[in-house]
């Protein structure tokens, strides 16, 4: 009953953002925000509610390994699973700004956790922890990272599209969405949708957890993470079929760079997250990952995220998921 309950949470989760995002564009729109400012803002942020409120509610109740592991969960997943089906499905020629922008942007994000919760190697101080002092950092470099990616949305870039294709019509189009008193609704269940979601989560996870004998983390890494993430890998291969490489590229990079630095950094804020060394050796492997990605796109002769690599990933993301299923 607690699994069930667990995956009714992640549902639920998962379709009160979606409602949060058609009230929230309807809303914009009609209040004339333009169209630039809603994909870019009310699209991104709403795709990875999930995520910050399984944070936030994780960060109160003290379940701090489960907040970490489920960011870490989405962006190995994002990075692995989502990206490597959709170039599996077709190729991903990466663009200039992603090669130049997102992708280092990503590898930054990553590094930081890495930094800033290891006092102990860097400073001789004898804990690791992610502080609030990190978390304000963190949201310094995600004002910074909005900042640009407005700028890129203004200019018209592609892979800075939305890939919830019916989501970004309706930024385009203000007479196809719902009159105000619906997107009105549409926002507040959504709202209470995702705290409904965030709190059954928390709360049947932790209770897995303790039946089980299992870590938080290892829920947080293997189920949580990859389960708010799901949405997007059915996005992503929509926008392959569609030949849309530079919009499963931008949205998989962005939505791990939001994970880290917007939720991550919120969390942090609520409470200190402590790094043990088992965290730490995941935050290497996802550097890792992105490294090897970012290598391939740079160095590669067509920027092209092939079926080699997109296999690589998948047998990689299988070894470590068993990797940490066996580490506890």
């Amino acid at each position: 009953m607690t699994v069930l309950l667990l995956i009714a949470g992640i549902a639920i989760a998962v379709v009160a953002a979606d409602l949060l995002i058609d009230g929230g564009v309807a809303i914009a729109r009609r209040w004339g925000i333009p169209s630039l400012v809603v994909g870019a803002i009310v699209v991104g942020f709403g795709t990875s509610m999930p995520e910050l409120i399984v944070n936030v509610s994780a960060a109160l109740k003290g379940s701090t390994d489960l907040a970490m592991g489920n960011i870490l969960g989405s962006n190995l997943f994002n990075l692995c699973v989502v990206m490597a089906v959709a170039a599996l499905v077709r190729p991903l020629v990466v663009s200039g700004d992603s090669r130049a922008k997102d992708l280092p942007m990503c590898l930054l994000a990553t590094a930081l956790i890495g930094v800033c919760g290891n006092q102990l190697y860097w400073d001789g101080i004898k804990y690791h922890e992610l502080m609030p002092s990190h978390g304000i950092i963190m949201l310094m470099f995600f004002g910074i990272y909005l900042y640009y990616t407005l700028g890129e949305t203004q200019a018209g870039a592609e892979h800075k599209k939305p890939t919830q294709a019916r989501h970004h019509a309706k930024t385009v189009v203000v007479e196809d969405g719902p009159p105000v008193w619906r997107a009105g609704l549409f926002l507040v269940l959504g709202l209470a949708g995702l705290l409904v979601g965030g709190e059954m989560i928390v709360d049947n996870a932790t209770a897995i957890a303790s039946s089980f004998g299992i870590s938080e983390r290892l829920i947080g890494l293997l189920i949580v993470g990859p389960g708010t993430s799901v949405p997007e890998l059915f996005a992503s291969v929509a926008a392959a079929l569609k030949k849309q490489a530079d919009m499963v590229v931008g949205n998989v990079l962005g939505s791990c760079i939001f994970n880290i630095l917007f939720t991550m950094g919120i969390t942090s804020l609520i409470l200190p997250v402590p790094m043990d060394q088992e965290l730490n050796q995941i935050v290497l492997f996802t550097l890792a990952v992105i490294a090897v990605i970012s290598a391939f796109v740079w160095f590669g002769r067509s920027h092209v995220i092939g079926r080699g690599l997109a296999i690589g990933l998948l047998v990689v993301y299988i070894a470590q998921s068993v990797w940490a299923a066996m580490a506890g």
